[in-house]
């Protein structure tokens, strides 16, 4: 079998918020006693789901590597 074949880890990532975003939902609907919050709580888990791993690395220097320039 082909490597292309099988799914990334990145692929997943949608599914997984929204089966997050679910319970979370339902949590908030039972306590607030407002069931349109399961969509809410759907509506989350996507908006989670979608937003890369990595979106907040801007790909430069690591702060936690020590400077270079100071050697």
């Amino acid at each position: 079998m082909d490597d292309d074949d099988q799914p990334e880890a990145t692929d997943n990532r949608m599914a997984i918020g929204i089966a997050l975003g679910l319970p979370v939902g339902v949590v908030l609907s039972l306590l607030l006693d407002n069931w349109a919050l399961i969509g809410v709580g759907v509506a989350f888990g996507a908006a989670f789901g979608a937003i890369p791993a990595n979106a907040w690395s801007k790909g430069g220097d690591d702060p936690a590597d020590p400077d270079e320039s100071r050697d």
